[in-house]
């Protein structure tokens, strides 16, 4: 088991002026890029393939086209990007509090 980490002791030793000065060249450049994800990607046409599959189309029927189109993502990601909204953080934030939830409501019997 690791221990805890002191946060006393470092705030001592930490030199707050060089820490700020630092801070204050971070916010004069421009933030790391981050990597795209499937989502990004799709944004531009979600309301269409939105529409697409509301009219009858099927998930994987859709992945299959944007595979064909050349933009490889699967059937899951595009179910989850379509299915909950935009994806991404916030789907995987639902799934985590369903199972929460699930696992305190199967303890509490």
């Amino acid at each position: 088991m690791s221990e805890r980490t002191n946060y006393g002791t470092i705030a001592e030793k930490i030199d707050y002026t060089k820490l700020d000065k630092k801070l204050e060249q971070l916010r004069e450049r421009p933030p790391p890029k981050k990597r795209k994800s499937a989502g990004d990607v799709l944004e531009p046409v979600r309301e269409k393939l939105v529409t697409l599959h509301a009219s009858g189309w099927t998930y994987e029927q859709l992945a299959a086209e944007l595979n064909e189109a050349g933009l490889p993502v699967k059937v899951g990601t595009l179910r989850d990007y379509l299915g909950h909204g935009h994806g991404g953080k916030n789907s995987a934030l639902r799934q985590r509090r369903k199972r929460r939830t699930a696992s305190a409501t199967s303890g509490a019997r």
